[in-house]
């Protein structure tokens, strides 16, 4: 069982973080895995294509930004993890969205990306050894634990599930 961090860097993580239940990081993502992909495919086509108010992003543009979101914070994982020393750059998640075109794409390939990159998160954090899960890297110019992003891809996901289920489904 992968622990918990024992403290949280900065409050922009501790706001992921304490979302997430005590359990092991990989049943818990696992899990959601599961359960997000099995709520999500039975929306339509067209209800992805909406947003919830003007100037918000649509259901397809979240499931993007969740995507890249965990696709970046596994790359953080993997650097820190290998010992990567440069510090590691910020990702203007405005930017990626508009950049994406996400609303182009087919709702079943937007859902089977997620799917995709939780199933290659899952095996990174498997290939993971105990003193590397406790190793620190600079991400924004801050000190990070693998394991604060790890407990942060579960915790991203929690909060814009809430959001999905709240204001979208």
């Amino acid at each position: 069982m992968r622990p918990r961090p024992l403290s949280i860097e900065n409050p922009e993580n501790d706001r992921y973080v304490s979302l997430v239940p005590e359990g092991d990081i990989i049943e818990i993502l696992s899990k959601q895995r599961t359960k997000t992909i099995t709520l999500l495919s039975s929306v339509s086509e067209e209800s992805a294509r909406k947003a919830y108010a003007p100037g918000k992003w649509t259901l397809k543009e979240v499931i993007g930004h969740m995507t890249d979101s965990e696709r970046v914070m596994s790359y953080r994982m993997l650097a820190i993890a290998r010992n990567e020393s440069e510090p590691l750059p910020a990702m203007d998640q405005d930017q990626y969205v508009s950049a994406a075109n996400f609303n182009k794409l087919s709702w079943e390939k937007l859902l089977a990306g997620l799917d995709t990159v939780r199933s290659n998160t899952l095996n990174l954090i498997s290939t993971i050894d105990d003193a590397a899960w406790n190793r620190n890297g600079t991400v924004m110019n801050k000190p990070v634990s693998l394991s604060t992003i790890a407990y942060g891809i579960a915790g991203h996901e929690l909060h814009h599930m809430k959001v999905i289920v709240d204001k979208y489904l």
